[in-house]
Protein backbone atom coordinates (compact mmCIF):
# COMPACT_ATOMS: atom_id res chain seq x y z
CA UNK A 1 0.00 0.00 0.00
CA UNK A 2 1.52 3.36 -0.95
CA UNK A 3 1.76 5.92 1.71
CA UNK A 4 0.19 9.02 1.36
CA UNK A 5 2.96 12.29 1.92
CA UNK A 6 2.53 14.54 4.81
CA UNK A 7 5.10 17.31 4.07
CA UNK A 8 6.09 17.82 0.60
CA UNK A 9 9.30 19.20 1.39
CA UNK A 10 10.74 15.66 2.76
CA UNK A 11 9.58 13.23 -0.11
CA UNK A 12 12.31 9.81 -0.20
CA UNK A 13 11.77 7.74 -2.74
CA UNK A 14 11.25 4.60 0.22
CA UNK A 15 8.15 6.45 0.95
CA UNK A 16 6.40 4.78 -2.06
CA UNK A 17 7.34 1.14 -0.66
CA UNK A 18 4.81 -1.14 0.02
CA UNK A 19 4.10 -2.18 3.55
CA UNK A 20 4.74 -5.73 2.79
CA UNK A 21 8.50 -5.10 1.77
CA UNK A 22 11.30 -5.02 3.63
CA UNK A 23 12.66 -1.31 4.50
CA UNK A 24 16.15 -0.54 4.97
CA UNK A 25 17.41 0.86 8.59
CA UNK A 26 17.63 4.42 7.27
CA UNK A 27 13.70 4.13 5.93
CA UNK A 28 12.51 2.73 9.15
CA UNK A 29 14.25 5.26 11.05
CA UNK A 30 12.33 7.55 8.89
CA UNK A 31 9.26 5.77 9.10
CA UNK A 32 9.17 6.33 12.68
CA UNK A 33 9.66 9.99 12.70
CA UNK A 34 6.84 9.65 10.26
CA UNK A 35 4.98 8.19 12.44
CA UNK A 36 5.51 10.17 15.77
CA UNK A 37 5.25 13.50 13.61
CA UNK A 38 1.48 12.14 12.82
CA UNK A 39 0.82 11.01 15.80
CA UNK A 40 1.69 14.46 17.53
CA UNK A 41 -0.61 16.40 14.45
CA UNK A 42 -3.41 14.11 15.64
CA UNK A 43 -3.19 15.23 19.04
CA UNK A 44 -2.70 18.33 18.18
CA UNK A 45 -5.51 18.73 16.48
CA UNK A 46 -7.92 16.14 18.64
CA UNK A 47 -6.94 19.11 21.32
CA UNK A 48 -8.02 21.95 19.38
CA UNK A 49 -11.29 19.91 18.75
CA UNK A 50 -11.93 19.99 22.05
CA UNK A 51 -11.13 23.19 22.65
CA UNK A 52 -13.36 24.31 20.57
CA UNK A 53 -16.25 22.33 21.56
CA UNK A 54 -15.91 23.49 25.09
CA UNK A 55 -16.11 27.48 23.38
CA UNK A 56 -18.90 26.27 21.41
CA UNK A 57 -21.04 25.14 24.77
CA UNK A 58 -19.77 27.75 26.59
CA UNK A 59 -21.18 30.36 24.07
CA UNK A 60 -24.40 28.82 23.93
CA UNK A 61 -24.76 28.64 27.79
CA UNK A 62 -23.88 31.77 27.74
CA UNK A 63 -26.48 32.73 24.93
CA UNK A 64 -28.87 31.11 26.72
CA UNK A 65 -28.91 32.86 30.08
CA UNK A 66 -28.44 35.92 28.05
CA UNK A 67 -31.78 35.37 26.41
CA UNK A 68 -33.87 34.50 29.74
CA UNK A 69 -32.37 37.45 30.89
CA UNK A 70 -34.31 38.89 28.49
CA UNK A 71 -37.11 37.63 28.92
CA UNK A 72 -37.41 38.47 32.39
CA UNK A 73 -36.79 42.24 32.29
CA UNK A 74 -38.35 42.58 28.84
CA UNK A 75 -41.75 44.34 30.20
CA UNK A 76 -39.48 46.44 32.56
CA UNK A 77 -39.84 49.77 30.78
CA UNK A 78 -43.35 49.30 30.21
CA UNK A 79 -44.23 48.47 34.25
CA UNK A 80 -42.05 51.84 34.78
CA UNK A 81 -43.78 53.87 32.38
CA UNK A 82 -47.24 52.16 34.37
CA UNK A 83 -46.00 53.24 37.41
CA UNK A 84 -47.44 57.09 37.10
CA UNK A 85 -51.04 55.74 36.54
CA UNK A 86 -50.82 53.15 39.22
CA UNK A 87 -50.05 56.57 41.95
CA UNK A 88 -52.53 58.65 40.19
CA UNK A 89 -55.14 55.85 41.01
CA UNK A 90 -54.08 55.68 44.48
CA UNK A 91 -54.07 59.39 45.13
CA UNK A 92 -57.91 59.31 43.53
CA UNK A 93 -58.95 56.74 46.08
CA UNK A 94 -57.05 58.21 48.95
CA UNK A 95 -59.67 60.84 48.63
CA UNK A 96 -62.10 61.52 50.81
CA UNK A 97 -65.85 60.73 49.48
CA UNK A 98 -67.55 63.17 51.68
CA UNK A 99 -65.58 66.21 50.03
CA UNK A 100 -65.77 64.33 46.45
CA UNK A 101 -68.71 64.81 43.75
CA UNK A 102 -69.62 62.42 41.40
CA UNK A 103 -68.35 65.02 38.65
CA UNK A 104 -64.77 65.56 40.00
CA UNK A 105 -64.16 62.05 40.25
CA UNK A 106 -65.33 61.21 37.17
CA UNK A 107 -62.92 64.19 35.81
CA UNK A 108 -60.18 62.24 37.78
CA UNK A 109 -61.12 59.36 36.17
CA UNK A 110 -60.80 60.51 33.00
CA UNK A 111 -57.39 61.93 33.68
CA UNK A 112 -56.22 58.80 34.38
CA UNK A 113 -58.00 57.09 31.50
CA UNK A 114 -56.31 59.42 29.33
CA UNK A 115 -52.87 58.87 30.66
CA UNK A 116 -53.21 55.54 30.48
CA UNK A 117 -53.99 55.48 26.92
CA UNK A 118 -50.64 57.86 26.38
CA UNK A 119 -48.86 55.20 27.98
CA UNK A 120 -50.33 52.63 25.75
CA UNK A 121 -49.57 54.69 22.74
CA UNK A 122 -45.93 55.34 24.16
CA UNK A 123 -45.38 51.62 23.95
CA UNK A 124 -46.33 51.65 20.66
CA UNK A 125 -50.19 49.93 21.30
CA UNK A 126 -52.60 51.20 19.01
CA UNK A 127 -56.58 50.74 19.28
CA UNK A 128 -58.57 48.87 17.36
CA UNK A 129 -61.71 50.40 17.83
CA UNK A 130 -63.68 50.14 14.04
CA UNK A 131 -66.55 52.55 12.81
CA UNK A 132 -69.62 51.09 11.76
CA UNK A 133 -69.92 50.61 7.96
CA UNK A 134 -66.42 49.85 8.34
CA UNK A 135 -65.11 45.98 6.67
CA UNK A 136 -65.01 43.10 9.21
CA UNK A 137 -61.75 41.95 8.98
CA UNK A 138 -60.98 38.42 10.82
CA UNK A 139 -57.41 39.45 11.69
CA UNK A 140 -58.28 42.33 14.16
CA UNK A 141 -61.97 41.81 14.74
CA UNK A 142 -64.26 39.11 16.49
CA UNK A 143 -67.73 38.73 15.52
CA UNK A 144 -70.25 38.20 18.90
CA UNK A 145 -73.14 38.59 16.96
CA UNK A 146 -75.01 39.63 13.74
CA UNK A 147 -77.41 42.22 13.31
CA UNK A 148 -80.20 42.77 10.78
CA UNK A 149 -79.62 45.56 8.81
CA UNK A 150 -80.59 47.73 5.25
CA UNK A 151 -78.67 50.54 5.80
CA UNK A 152 -75.20 48.69 6.22
CA UNK A 153 -73.09 46.58 3.66
CA UNK A 154 -73.53 42.89 4.56
CA UNK A 155 -70.45 41.75 6.52
CA UNK A 156 -69.47 45.50 7.51
CA UNK A 157 -69.08 46.28 11.33
CA UNK A 158 -72.51 47.57 12.75
CA UNK A 159 -71.38 48.31 16.70
CA UNK A 160 -67.87 47.70 18.20
CA UNK A 161 -68.92 45.83 21.39
CA UNK A 162 -64.86 46.22 22.92
CA UNK A 163 -62.18 47.94 21.98
CA UNK A 164 -59.09 45.59 20.49
CA UNK A 165 -55.45 46.53 20.87
CA UNK A 166 -52.59 45.21 18.53
CA UNK A 167 -48.71 45.66 18.85
CA UNK A 168 -46.47 46.21 16.15
CA UNK A 169 -49.41 45.38 13.88
CA UNK A 170 -50.02 42.49 15.46
CA UNK A 171 -53.31 41.77 17.32
CA UNK A 172 -52.73 41.50 21.06
CA UNK A 173 -56.57 41.05 21.40
CA UNK A 174 -59.50 41.46 18.64
CA UNK A 175 -62.05 43.94 18.91
CA UNK A 176 -65.38 42.59 19.48
CA UNK A 177 -68.17 43.44 17.09
CA UNK A 178 -71.82 42.94 16.05
CA UNK A 179 -72.01 42.30 12.00
CA UNK A 180 -74.23 43.35 9.52
CA UNK A 181 -76.45 41.25 8.03
CA UNK A 182 -79.26 41.94 5.45
CA UNK A 183 -83.29 40.72 6.32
Amino acid sequence: MTRIPIDDDEQNEGEQQLEGEPNSGASAQGDANDFAKVKAERDMLFEKLARAQADFQNSRKRLEADKQQSVQFANGNLIKSLLPVIDNFERALAQDPAKSDAATILRGMQIVHDQWLNVLKQQLVQEIAPQPGEAFDPTRHEALMQQTTNELPEGSVVQTLQKGYALYDRTLRPAQVSVAKKA
